[in-house]
């Protein structure tokens, strides 16, 4: 059965517990109260050990997947601490063969400067 439903970009550490072989927990971000919250579990059948890296590739992948797609796109996002914010600026959305030649050539058109 579904015990939680998580999205792995909101984990922010994982890992086995030191005193049960079984327990492994984690903690993210909520999505709604944009709280900190740790879920603790025992595994039925695994070690916490084995879970918990399951955890950590997933996350991982995950990350290297968005990396690239952002790096793909163009895409970049920024900080603003005083507001504790991200701005992302871009689009993944994938352009047409034509829009990217017509991006290309507004470049090439553009001064270079240093």
């Amino acid at each position: 059965d579904l015990i939680v439903d998580q999205t792995i970009e909101k984990v922010s550490f994982c890992a086995p517990d030191r005193n049960f072989d079984r327990a492994f927990s984690y903690i993210c971000r909520d999505g709604t109260t944009r709280r900190w919250i740790c879920h603790c579990f025992m595994a039925v059948k695994d070690t916490g050990e084995r879970l918990s890296h399951a955890v950590g590739c997933a996350f991982a992948a995950c990350l290297e997947r968005k990396q690239k797609r952002e790096k793909e796109c163009g895409v970049t996002a920024t900080f603003d601490a005083s507001r504790t914010t991200f701005t992302r600026e871009g689009s993944f959305r994938v352009a047409t063969a034509t829009e990217q030649a017509e991006r290309e050539e507004v470049l090439r058109q553009l001064p270079d400067t240093k």
